[in-house]
C-alpha cells in the first residue's frame, strides 16, 4: 500500500467523516422530530448537529493551517470525501432551522384552524 498519509492525517479525515455524518443524522432525526411536533427536542438536537459539523470543520481546518505553514497536504479521494460531506451537511443544515420553524408554524395554524 502507498504511504500517502500518516496515521494522523488518515485519523483526521476519518474523525472529520464521520463527525460530519453524524451532523447530518442528527439534522434528519431533528426534522423528524419536528414533524412529530417535538419541537423542543427537534431543536435539541439541531444543536447538537451543528456541533458535530462544527467538530468536522476543526479537523479541515487543521489541514488548512498545515497547508498555508508550508506543509504539504497531498490531494486525495478520501481528503475531497471530508470536504464533500462537510459542504453538503453544512447546506443540510443550514435550511434545517427555517424548516423546523415553519413546521412549528403550520401545526399551530393548523391548531387554530382544527379547533375554531
Amino acid at each position: 500500500m502507498n504511504e500517502q498519509f500518516s496515521e494522523e492525517i488518515l485519523e483526521k479525515i476519518m474523525l472529520g467523516v464521520a463527525s460530519a455524518g453524524n451532523a447530518k443524522s442528527l439534522g434528519k432525526e431533528s426534522i423528524c422530530l419536528a414533524n412529530e411536533n417535538k419541537f423542543e427536542e427537534a431543536r435539541n438536537l439541531f444543536k447538537e448537529a451543528k456541533k458535530s459539523l462544527l467538530e468536522a470543520h476543526s479537523f479541515h481546518f487543521d489541514f488548512i493551517q498545515k497547508e498555508a505553514s508550508g506543509e504539504k497536504i497531498e490531494l486525495s479521494l478520501l481528503l475531497v470525501h471530508l470536504e464533500d460531506h462537510i459542504m453538503t451537511t453544512s447546506s443540510f443544515l443550514d435550511s434545517l432551522e427555517d424548516q423546523i420553524n415553519l413546521i412549528e408554524r403550520v401545526s399551530k395554524l393548523e391548531s387554530l384552524i382544527l379547533n375554531k
